[in-house]
């Protein structure tokens, strides 16, 4: 008998080390890029929530001031107010901020104003309205106004806290109203 080995004997145990090694090495890679996806998917879940929340806020508020009154909008201290018809009555619609949450404020004809939340973590809240001169203001009706003064858009920028973020995103909003549609 030899004493060299055959051909066909087998594998060396460095050979089998290092072929432990190197699949050590790809499922490490492979687990790290399993977790950046997972965690990358759910960073940006959350964030597709916080959009769609943004979004139906604005689509609640553009329905809102779409089938509003139109002669009786107010805008004092940053809340915005008008009346709306509803199906069996007249309804007054608020939005307004309360510390950091945009609120929607309805009240019927000899009820008790009830809140909804329609966006919470915002920063500040700014209310607009342009009249047919195509100016803006901050107050409504403007001073030195004889009768019902109809306003023909609305604009509403809103900060928005992004998470994470050092300061907010702003979001600016300009809305037809009823007064304006036939210009």
């Amino acid at each position: 008998m030899s004493t060299r080995r055959a051909q066909d004997a087998g594998l060396s145990l460095i050979e089998v080390l290092m072929s432990l090694a190197i699949f050590a090495v790809i499922g490490i890679a492979g687990l790290t890029v399993l977790s950046t996806v997972a965690r990358t998917g759910e960073q940006t879940e959350g964030r597709l929530e916080r959009l769609a929340e943004v979004d139906r806020a604005f689509l609640v508020i553009r329905r809102d001031l779409a089938q509003s009154l139109g002669a009786d909008i107010t805008l004092d201290n940053n809340a915005l107010s008008f009346g709306r018809a509803s199906e069996d009555q007249s309804l007054n619609i608020t939005y307004l901020s309360e510390e950091d949450v945009l609120l929607r404020q309805i009240q019927g004809v000899a009820a008790t104003p009830v809140d909804q939340q329609l966006l919470s973590g915002i920063a500040d809240m700014q209310w607009r309205l342009l009249d047919g001169a195509r100016r803006w203001h901050t107050e409504w009706p403007p001073v030195g106004t004889d009768g019902p003064v109809r306003p023909t858009a609305a604009e509403l920028t809103v900060g928005i806290w992004r998470m994470k973020a050092a300061r907010p995103a702003v979001v600016t909003r300009l809305m037809l109203l009823p007064a304006g549609q036939g210009r």
